[in-house]
């Protein structure tokens, strides 16, 4: 079979581990140069050294749009533009609302959303000038649900800007021919999740899952490898849910 990603670079970041790692993975099977970025150093170089030649580790805080934007800008430099940006960095709250201080707040916003901000708006101007591009953003179920089965409401609230930020520049950025699309998981057993979900939590959680099972991260990725791809092109402004149906219950 093709890989549907021959020939593109792209760049996921928050790739260290859990789903930016998962996906990074897909997208090299699927023939795609990936550069992995992180604030971990040490851990996108160990993941990225376990994926082969393709894969390139770089450190970046997507807090500083001066690193974001010195990275992107190095790494279209290196491979003549880049064909795939993941917005996967993310940070997360539990617990109630009363109990977030500002500081976890403004850390929340900062990678979750400002993050997010600093990406395109560095990348942008590359995929337009190419006249080609695909951004994919990855948010939560809680964004529709005001907070989900992990994350409070502040986490939600932040991924509820992430789908405002995908849906709106969907119109600025299409007719240069720069998609920007968004993925909504359900709850995925990543590390920064795991400790959350003890047995009990977990059958609880499982209840209200009408496929029976947690995401995978391999679920996410295989969305994100379509999103990436041209077999999307006439996809552009979405967020898609993977989570189980359990939006429906």
């Amino acid at each position: 079979m093709e890989q549907i990603l021959r020939g593109k670079t792209s760049l996921v970041t928050g790739a260290a581990r859990g789903i930016g790692a998962e996906i990074a993975r897909h997208f090299i099977k699927e023939g795609s140069v990936v550069y992995l970025t992180d604030i971990n150093l040490e851990g996108v170089g160990a993941t990225a050294a376990q994926l082969g030649s393709r894969a390139i580790a770089l450190r970046m805080d997507v807090r500083s749009s001066t690193e974001v934007r010195a990275v992107i800008q190095q790494v279209a430099a290196e491979r003549g533009g880049i064909d795939v940006l993941v917005n996967n960095a993310g940070v997360m709250t539990q617990g109630a609302f009363s109990d977030t201080s500002i500081p976890e707040w403004n850390e929340l916003v900062a990678v979750n959303l400002t993050g997010v901000f600093h990406g395109v708006q560095a990348v942008a101007p590359l995929m337009m000038e190419q006249g080609k591009g695909s951004i994919i953003n990855i948010a939560s179920v809680s964004a529709e649900k005001g907070g989900g089965a992990i994350g409070n409401v502040w986490y939600g609230t932040t991924k509820a800007g992430v789908v405002a930020l995908t849906k709106g520049l969907s119109r600025e950025l299409g007719l240069r021919g720069v998609r920007i699309n968004g993925i909504s998981p359900g709850v995925v057993e990543t590390d920064m999740v795991r400790h959350s979900l003890t047995p009990q939590v977990k059958e609880k959680i499982l209840t209200r899952f009408p496929l029976g099972r947690l995401a995978t991260t391999e679920d996410i990725a295989n969305l994100a490898a379509f999103l990436a791809s041209d077999l999307s092109l006439f996809v552009t402004g979405q967020t898609i849910n993977v989570d189980g149906g359990f939006l429906n219950t």
